[in-house]
């Protein structure tokens, strides 16, 4: 990583969240569910009685639930946390890491033998003190993906969410006609409770899903090509959103995620 930032010494610890919502391995899933509906993150971490950090579990995990009651704990589906740092690591380091394994927070522990969770960082967090200590000179077309996958708003819910588990996509734009009309996150879904009443049937029969359309957001936020990464990156942190999609001459032709405007200082 070039430019200001390779000769500030920013640390994890000047960026980290300390304040956390957190779940045990003791809870029931159903009530984590709940809490994905209430907050926008991609994952919690769970922690033991002491505090100490065991697990991870994600959006994806928590929609393996297909009833309103289960006894199914959080341990019975959390998996361990791969990623983890301290809060002396480099923060460009860290960065490096969150964009390359597409992981989006990372948990922050009081020492390598000490697993007590002290913090949270954020592809949001590292963005917006990217945006404090350095611009840089790119566009979005320079960072930005341009083989989208899109989605009709006739499209069933359950379908979308299967794409969004195989890619790994937290947002799918949505066209009709060759136009954009809005887009579909994983949090949209999740909310909606959509995904879990289409897989459960009455005696044992699947019911229809429902239409992208019915729940998708608009009006859309976009950027074209030309946008410069410092702008469209005090968009995401302003409108606290995950990814915009790049528009040119109203055609969808990319999409730019935090993961993208992060690479625009490196």
């Amino acid at each position: 990583m070039g430019g200001l930032l390779a000769q500030i010494i920013m640390k994890v610890k000047d960026v980290m969240v300390t304040e956390l919502l957190c779940v045990r391995e003791k809870d029931f899933a159903t009530y984590v569910r709940k809490l994905f509906r209430d907050y926008d993150y991609r994952s919690f971490p769970v922690i033991d009685d002491d505090n100490k950090l065991v697990g991870v579990i994600t959006r994806g995990d928590i929609l393996n639930i297909t009833s309103t009651r289960s006894n199914i704990l959080v341990s019975g589906l959390m998996s361990q946390p791969v990623y983890f740092t301290t809060s002396d690591e480099s923060l460009t380091k860290v960065a490096e890491i969150i964009v390359k394994n597409n992981v989006g927070r990372m948990q922050v522990i009081k020492s390598t033998n000490d697993r007590t969770l002290i913090g949270m960082i954020s592809t949001h967090d590292i963005l917006k003190k990217f945006i404090e200590k350095e611009p840089n000179k790119k566009f979005v077309r320079d960072v930005m993906t341009e083989d989208v996958k899109s989605c009709s708003p006739y499209d069933e819910i359950t379908k979308i969410w299967d794409k969004m588990l195989e890619t790994g996509f937290s947002g799918i734009p949505v066209v009709k006609k060759g136009k954009l009309i809005g887009i579909i996150t994983r949090i949209d879904i999740i909310r909606s409770g959509h995904v879990r009443i289409s897989r459960e049937g009455d005696k044992g029969k699947v019911r229809r899903s429902t239409a992208v359309g019915k729940i998708m957001k608009t009006p859309i936020i976009s950027v074209q090509p030309d946008t410069p990464t410092i702008e469209a990156a005090k968009i995401v942190i302003e409108k606290n959103i995950g990814r915009l999609p790049v528009l040119d001459d109203e055609k969808l032709v990319g999409i730019v995620d935090r993961e993208d405007l992060i690479k625009a200082w490196f």
